[in-house]
């Protein structure tokens, strides 16, 4: 067709956009039909590149000054996206570059572990990655910059005398805490004798109070003028203070019960307001209550357990060491200990950035290395990183997936088949249709089924190695449509193979193209057996044929 086009024989072509790379057929003018286009993640517009490789096939060399385009509007799309997209300039490079089985294994067999790594990194896809990362590279520097600012600020300090006064505030922190702790149980301790005392208090007795109901900024003495409820009820204790306020206190608000101080006698005949269950609020008290508030005794000093009272006078001892500590004669120790909090903040970034920037600049080669892992597990290699018999099998292959295509080959599952049903078994393991809603009416014969099922549980492992080492390469498995090459390489008329799927004739010549591919591949492949060599042989002269073979 190229050649017709060429001498003007065929004067219109319609094509998808596919027809623009790799076929030699200039045209004084191109259309193009819409500037959006289908995919997998639903409907976009055409990329710069998309759009510059149909355009650039309008005006031929040597013959045209200028090619002419035509963009076809639609109501989604008009001149200004067509404008975009003439203007923009093309899209920048991406590298397809992906280590694979095949790859790996030839590059072992000629060279060592360091010369493959070196071949890896110099790679072209390694290159645009490392550009992609500029920006990181920049971010690098940035914290770098300002971890040496940091540093020079306190360059004159001794490092050690900082380091010191942050371990005293850190041994202090700790001391309080254990601090603490010895409250809280001496408190739970204390709690639980004061209820069972406070059940049998008598009215006079002497108490400290503060809590929810005796809002005080310190405990404040009082005496114990009658309790209220007890048993199933709540205990309301009602106390008079010696500021000479009245207080509906329950036993939370109780912090001691003095029973070694002599009960007020005097408030036997005292009765507390009435308000007072009420309201449960403090209430003052009147004249006939104040000589009585003066005469509650002052609270002698709170008496502590002996483990608080030690640990009382270490976390005492520590503050008096933070207080006379050197550090104070070159500064604001506060201000110092951030500034080096920073430092460490600053370290510990550029730490994991770097880290995360080494990941990145190797990302080829641990990808190379992740199959090497999958190939050893398989027993492609040996331990010297030298392909095994199976490993030079699959070296010798090409496709999607080398480890799988070359395991299904070696398993001799498909040495018994006849050529046709050969044909179809290696399609089995090469392509795969995944439209839903596709079908065929032909049906694979049950050699091929069965050679097919055998090696399911190999295809299986595959799978599952793969996924540990997060290796996407995929695993390609067809058990229906392959009935399609089978009839083809028994010689069906090509009419009668279209006429029998919903399969596109793109779609059919595809998956025969692919198979043919990978049949010219089986006789090259060494450790394979001579028969399974000349079934390919057959199988691909077979299937080779009219319009897969399009010289024809």
């Amino acid at each position: 067709m190229e050649s017709l086009f060429q001498l003007g024989l065929i004067k219109v072509v319609f094509a998808t956009e596919t027809l623009a790379a790799g076929i030699n057929m200039p045209a004084r003018s191109t259309v193009i039909a819409g500037l959006s286009k289908r995919t997998d993640s639903g409907h976009r517009l055409l990329t710069a590149s998309e759009f510059l490789q149909m355009a650039g096939r309008a005006g031929r060399r040597g013959m045209d000054d200028r090619g002419y385009v035509v963009a076809l509007e639609s109501p989604f799309e008009g001149a200004k996206e067509a404008a975009h997209l003439a203007t923009i300039g093309a899209d920048p490079l991406v590298s397809q570059f992906t280590p694979t089985y095949g790859m790996v294994l030839n590059l072992l067999q000629t060279h060592s572990i360091e010369q493959a790594k070196d071949l890896v990194e110099r790679s072209f896809g390694q290159y645009l990655a490392n550009l992609s990362l500029k920006p990181q590279q920049d971010e690098i520097a940035n914290v770098e910059a300002k971890l040496a600012q940091a540093e020079a600020q306190i360059s004159d300090l001794d490092l050690e005398l900082i380091e010191s006064y942050q371990k005293l505030q850190e041994r202090l922190q700790e001391e309080r805490r254990i601090l603490k702790t010895l409250r809280e149980q001496a408190h739970e301790v204390k709690h639980e004798s004061l209820l069972l005392a406070l059940r049998f208090a008598v009215t006079g007795s002497i108490v400290s109070l503060k809590g929810p109901n005796v809002p005080v900024p310190q405990p404040i003495a009082a005496v114990l003028v009658g309790k209220i409820g007890g048993g199933d009820r709540p205990l309301q204790l009602l106390c008079l203070g010696s500021n000479n306020m009245w207080y509906a206190a329950t036993p939370a608000d109780v912090v001691h019960l003095f029973g070694d101080v002599p009960r007020l006698a005097e408030v036997d005949d005292l009765t507390w307001p009435p308000d007072l269950v009420r309201v449960l609020h403090p209430i003052a008290g009147m004249s006939d209550t104040f000589a009585i508030a003066e005469r509650i005794p002052k609270l002698p000093p709170p008496e502590f357990p002996p483990e608080v009272v030690e640990w009382l006078e270490r976390v005492k001892d520590v503050e008096e060491a933070l207080e006379d500590h050197p550090l104070h004669q070159l500064g604001n120790p506060t201000a110092l200990l951030k500034q080096l909090r920073r430092i460490e903040r600053l370290e510990e970034q550029l730490n994991d950035r770097n880290a995360a920037m080494k990941r990145n600049l190797g990302r080829h080669w641990q990808d190379f290395l992740d199959l090497i892992d999958i190939l050893l597990e398989f027993c492609c290699l040996e331990t010297s990183m030298q392909p095994t018999e199976l490993g030079e099998a699959i070296a010798a292959l090409r496709g999607d997936n080398e480890l799988w295509l070359g395991l299904a080959l070696m398993s001799h599952e498909f040495e018994d088949l006849e050529m046709h049903q050969f044909a179809a078994a290696c399609a089995g393991v090469t392509v795969e249709v995944t439209r839903p809603d596709a079908w065929t009416a032909f049906e694979v014969s049950p050699e091929v089924l069965n050679a097919l099922n055998n090696v399911k549980n190999l295809r299986r492992r595959v799978f599952q190695v793969q996924r540990r080492y997060d290796v996407a390469l995929p695993v390609w498995f067809d058990r229906e449509f392959v009935s399609l090459v089978e009839q083809w390489a028994l010689g069906a008329e090509w009419e009668d193979l279209c006429g029998n799927t919903s399969l596109d004739d793109g779609d059919i010549v595809r998956v025969l193209r692919r198979t043919l591919d990978v049949l010219s591949q089986i006789p090259h492949v060494p450790h394979l057996s001579d028969r399974m060599k000349q079934l390919a042989r057959d199988a691909a002269y077979a299937v080779n044929r009219f319009p897969v073979k399009e010289d024809t």
